[in-house]
């Protein structure tokens, strides 16, 4: 039910979205930049940090990662095996693409509160220790 209003939002619903979006300043839409960019970076430093080299998104507040230092024999492997060990959910990049392209990625996301950043952050960074 979820995706179906969430992502997959109905016709009238988006515009009364948009509308709305229209209505806020643009300091709105700067501070978020700013916002996703420092998340980005502190996620990035931390996958660097514990060796799942992440591939730098420039708008999506999504980080495609090398996931091939990680246990495991494909993404979705690799994506439980660092769940188990560090407590940090991915999402396999083989979701996103065909043909066993994207087997050696892992999706995460930075659109998170702060506090829940930071900790997947401490666990990455205490992961590789």
């Amino acid at each position: 039910m979820h995706d179906l209003v969430y992502v997959c939002a109905p016709a009238p619903l988006q515009i009364g979205v948009a509308r709305g979006l229209e209505q806020l300043p643009d300091s709105f839409y700067e501070d978020l930049k700013l916002e996703y960019a420092r998340k980005r970076q502190k996620l990035c430093a931390s996958l660097e940090r514990a060796r799942i080299t992440p591939h730098v998104p420039q708008g999506a507040y999504y980080v495609l990662a090398d996931s091939r230092n990680l246990p495991g024999v494909g993404a979705k492997e690799r994506a439980l095996a660092l769940l188990r060990l560090s407590g940090v959910a991915a999402v396999p990049g083989s979701a996103f693409f065909e043909g066993g392209r994207g087997d050696d990625l892992l999706r995460f996301s930075y659109a998170k509160r702060e506090a829940e950043l930071d900790e997947a952050c401490r666990r990455l960074d205490a992961f590789r220790r």
